[in-house]
């Protein structure tokens, strides 16, 4: 082995010993946070913030938001979207701002240049302004598909049937309705083919044509890795997921199925 070598893997290394020393400082400070997160389940911008505690291992407690009263929030005056956090009772209103604020309460000399780096946050905007956005028209495209994707209120046992019934008939429906914006607003026609051309965009750009175990091009995921994996996560169990994850090959599955094992694992 080459001197050229030799110190390519070293700093490779030590690059990737920061991210889990970062992994681990979370870790090691979460008893020391109190988390409480507001949300909807099949929400990406939820799931993200999620991906990250749980990545962290950081405890938090959820609370499902009834998406026609909104009164788990009603607290809230101006800001009526979720995700909402309160960190340390801190409020942080929306997924980018929640995330900047885990990673500076948890370790304020947090060395994150990297873990959240230039490269960490192209990817993250992506997931917001072009993954997420996409995900909504493929799961609610037709009535009976949002119809299917609301299934998951009947989960939450602090809502009553007919609380549960109204969410899942009025919500699938003003979904469906979003849904149909969505394309308008973007310029549509196909939904499906869209979302395939931003995976794709993954799976080249991100992933290096499977040359790459994750978007960050190291051993470990960074917060890149994890806003677009915690969107996808968020519709796992409905017929888009399975679609555009579990019957699919290539590298995209593969590496959706390394950062579950790195998230949930």
């Amino acid at each position: 082995m080459n001197m050229k070598m030799i110190a390519h893997l070293t700093r490779t290394g030590m690059k990737c010993g920061r991210w889990n020393h970062i992994a681990r400082t979370f870790a090691s400070h979460a008893n020391h946070v109190k988390v409480t997160l507001y949300q909807y389940e099949i929400c990406p911008f939820c799931s993200k913030v999620k991906t990250l505690l749980d990545y962290t291992n950081t405890p938090y407690k959820s609370v499902e938001v009834n998406p026609l009263t909104k009164a788990e929030i009603n607290w809230s005056k101006e800001y009526k979207k979720v995700p909402i956090a309160t960190i340390n009772d801190k409020l942080y209103f929306g997924s980018n701002e929640i995330v900047q604020g885990l990673l500076t309460t948890t370790k304020p000399t947090m060395d994150t240049t990297e873990f959240n780096g230039p490269q960490a946050r192209r990817w993250q905007g992506f997931a917001n302004d072009q993954l997420a956005p996409l995900l909504y028209p493929n799961i609610c495209g037709t009535l009976k598909d949002s119809y299917q994707a609301f299934s998951y209120i009947h989960q939450h046992d602090h809502f009553s049937t007919v609380q549960k019934i109204a969410i899942q008939t009025v919500g699938s429906l003003a979904m469906y309705m979003a849904a149909s914006r969505v394309k308008k607003r973007r310029g549509i026609t196909d939904e499906r083919a869209a979302l395939e051309t931003a995976l794709q965009t993954i799976e080249s750009d991100g992933l290096a044509g499977g040359s790459s175990d994750f978007v960050s091009g190291r051993r470990d995921p960074h917060l890149g890795d994890l806003a677009l994996y915690g969107s996808l996560r968020a519709i796992a169990g409905l017929p888009a997921h399975g679609r555009i994850i579990t019957l699919r090959d290539g590298p995209l599955r593969d590496w959706y199925n390394r950062m579950q094992a790195k998230v949930e694992g």
